[in-house]
């Protein structure tokens, strides 16, 4: 995963972790939804959106150049209300949601190796 400050254009690993040159560290909500936007994780509702390697390094380096990058306001709050929609989810429902997933694959998984080790 790659991103790129919004501050400095330095690319980092991470979106959240501080940049190493300017020291920037997104902490409002439109600060993070615009690292995001700036980043190869970018996907929203299972639709990827994220940026290539090259582009972000030209992007990051027109900032580094004094030339910031003009976000579309309405698709930083886009980003905003799907983050606050997804933090909305209830931990006992995502709990909930994670043994129905997993539940069938592991009875089967233990049902094959029953008939597996206890037929010989």
């Amino acid at each position: 995963m790659l991103a790129v400050c919004v501050h400095c254009g330095n690319i980092k690993r991470t979106l959240s972790a501080g940049c190493v040159i300017c020291h920037f560290q997104p902490h409002a909500a439109e600060d993070k939804a615009k690292a995001f936007i700036l980043s190869t994780a970018y996907e929203i509702d299972g639709e990827y959106r994220g940026m290539t390697r090259e582009q972000l390094t030209a992007i990051g380096t027109a900032i580094e150049n004094g030339h910031p990058y003009a976000f579309d306001q309405t698709e930083v709050q886009s980003v905003i209300a799907y983050a606050k929609r997804v933090l909305a989810v209830p931990p006992r429902r995502l709990v909930i949601d994670g043994v129905r997933w997993l539940l069938p694959p592991l009875l089967i998984l233990m049902v094959a190796y029953l008939l597996v080790f206890w037929t010989k």
